[in-house]
């Protein structure tokens, strides 16, 4: 397909998408009345989080209206072909797992098969200068794609939304490289999967089983085979652009094989303890964990773009960071309760070593701090040369390892590792910004006394100076704040009121919010003081005094008010009690349960 300047290259894949999502909502459809009318439906499972009964065929409506359109257009396919009909292949082998359960070793086997099969059709990873390394490799990367989405269809709305959103990116990447053959595929996979997300978002009124999800998993991890880019492009283009287009299900399933390693369980065995799970499990809502995955996959996609693009020399600021952040998420997800198919066994001794090591928080917040440390010095050149960094190259690699050993000494002298960074206060902050001062110092005289600063630039060093503390800083109050947006909230805590609007509120209140076992839900202050009214303390609001205790009972429906305060006069603390046992609500004293 001619493709020629961008709007008409977006007009000309209308048709394909248009047409594929009409089709997949009707497809949809017809599959969601036929699987109720032969009871192929998923019920409720210990090791599943949906708690209705839900109908399957979702994926053969996604086969159904790809083949449907494919035909349609079928002069367009091209070198799509043998990777369409292998994707239809798996997902019949999805399917007959859908209605009669396969073995795992049956399913694995169909994968191996198909991607040998595209293989033949020339479809294969240059990684390498030997053919087999590279054939192995690529026969990993299709089973492996495949059984990502496999293993991420755990979740309404999840598998169906990450598969647009990289059919998205990669149509755009299609257009990028001028391949309108490509865009028309992707145009119409998007529709696709878009028009069978109407009815899978949550509360979903139906499920792709694994016909859908082996299906898309194929189709994605062959499209990276058979792109026209990746026999022109370099090694990273071939290899990180389409690891970045399906991060998310490379993430949950990498998470997922981790921690039942460390368990001692089976990876092959389903449960509850996925990414999309533990959020959930942490207290958010099914539609904010769907968001939050698809907003990963978002932001992992434009950087796909921008490095595709501009190339990895400023993009890769932003994979560090991106990785960083992903690496905080992962923390608190490990923490989350979750519910396994099976009992824990006996964990081999390696995984047992690293599951026991009493030192895991600190090489994670050492490796963390030495990524943040190359990545301000780095993004220091780039901002001080910006068209001359090849120039400046030498030095930058000749220095990033003394700096990056110096600052480190820095951060663990001035006692950086010492707290604890879901209490990161001001204090903790302070501290930073000491020993990055002392850190960039240090670099700045070991580079006096050894090279007498020749070649090298001041402004390189204040730029680091900045960024450092920047990201420093940054990544303690990104965690503690991330924390906080997924701490457990228990579903029957108690509405709970605050009198006294001071220190021993401000206490109180923290306690209250780290600590979800007292099943506390603080809704507000009441303090006495009227030059705080309208006031918050950590976002809560001071509602009023006690005058206007009882329209604030009513509106914010107290069932518990909290005296954090000793300097409230007894007459005070009667007036209130009285207030309070009219309406039925309970007082506390804050001293009873804060030590």
């Amino acid at each position: 397909m001619e493709v020629t300047d961008g709007p008409m290259r977006v007009a000309a894949l209308a048709g394909p998408y248009v047409t594929a999502l009409l089709v997949a909502v009707v497809l949809t459809l017809v599959c969601e009345r036929v699987a109720r009318r032969f009871r192929l439906i998923a019920h409720p499972r210990e090791d599943r989080w949906h708690r209705e009964s839900v109908p399957l065929l979702g994926g053969l409506a996604i086969m159904l209206t790809v083949a449907v359109v494919g035909a349609g257009w079928g002069a367009r396919l091209g070198r799509f072909a043998p990777l369409l009909v292998l994707s239809f292949a798996m997902g019949v082998v999805g399917l007959v797992d859908d209605v009669r359960t396969l073995r795992p070793q049956t399913k694995l086997a169909a994968q191996i098969v198909g991607a040998a099969v595209l293989i033949q059709f020339g479809a294969l990873l240059p990684l390498t200068q030997f053919a087999i390394v590279n054939l192995l490799l690529t026969l990993f990367w299709m089973v492996a794609i495949t059984n990502a989405f496999n293993l991420l269809d755990n979740m309404d709305g999840l598998a169906a939304g990450v598969a647009v959103l990289t059919a998205v990116f990669r149509l755009w990447l299609f257009l990028i490289d001028g391949d309108g053959d490509g865009a028309w595929m992707m145009a119409a996979l998007v529709g696709a999967a878009g028009g069978f997300l109407i009815r899978n978002y949550p509360p979903a009124k139906i499920f792709m089983g694994d016909a859908g999800s082996l299906f898309l998993g194929f189709f994605l991890g062959g499209v990276s085979l058979v792109s026209s880019y990746a026999q022109t492009r370099g090694v990273i283009a071939v290899l990180v652009f389409p690891i970045l287009l399906v991060l998310v299900p490379i993430l949950d399933t990498s998470f997922v094989t981790v921690t039942r390693l460390l368990s001692g369980r089976s990876v092959a065995q389903g449960g509850r303890d996925h990414t999309s799970h533990r959020l959930m499990a942490l207290g958010i809502s099914e539609r904010k964990a769907l968001s939050l995955l698809l907003g990963v996959s978002t932001v992992s996609g434009v950087l796909a773009i921008l490095s595709y693009q501009q190339g990895f020399r400023y993009s890769i600021i932003l994979l560090a960071l991106l990785i960083i952040w992903l690496a905080l998420l992962g923390v608190h997800l490990s923490r989350a309760h979750v519910v396994t198919a099976q009992a824990g066994g006996e964990a081999a001794a390696t995984f047992r070593f690293v599951n026991d090591f009493p030192y895991k928080r600190h090489v994670v917040t050492l490796g963390i701090d030495a990524m943040l440390i190359v990545v301000a010095y780095y993004a220091s050149y780039l901002l001080r040369f910006e068209g001359t960094f090849e120039a400046e190259r030498a030095n930058f690699m000749r220095s990033v390892g003394p700096i990056l050993g110096l600052q480190i000494l820095a951060l663990a002298v001035f006692g950086s590792y010492r707290g604890i960074w879901r209490y990161t206060s001001l204090s903790d902050l302070v501290r930073l910004c000491r020993a990055a001062t002392a850190g960039v110092a240090a670099s700045v005289l070991y580079l006096v006394f050894t090279t007498r600063f020749e070649t090298f630039s001041r402004a390189v060093f204040v730029l680091d100076w900045a960024l450092l503390i920047l990201l420093l800083a940054g990544s303690r109050v990104a965690f503690r704040l991330l924390g906080d947006w997924l701490r457990p909230r228990s579903r029957t805590s108690r509405r709970a009121l605050i009198y006294g609007a001071g220190d021993g509120g401000a206490l109180t209140l923290r306690e209250l919010l780290n600590n979800a076992g007292l099943a506390r839900r603080p809704v507000g202050f009441l303090d006495d003081d009227r030059h705080k009214r309208g006031r918050r303390i950590y976002g809560l609001p001071i509602l009023g005094g006690l005058d206007l205790a009882e329209e604030i009972f009513t509106a914010q429906q107290v069932e518990e008010v909290i005296v954090a305060s000793q300097k409230i006069p007894p007459e005070r603390l009667e007036q209130l009690s009285a207030l309070c046992t009219a309406r039925g609500v309970l007082v506390t004293r804050a001293s009873l349960w804060i030590q």
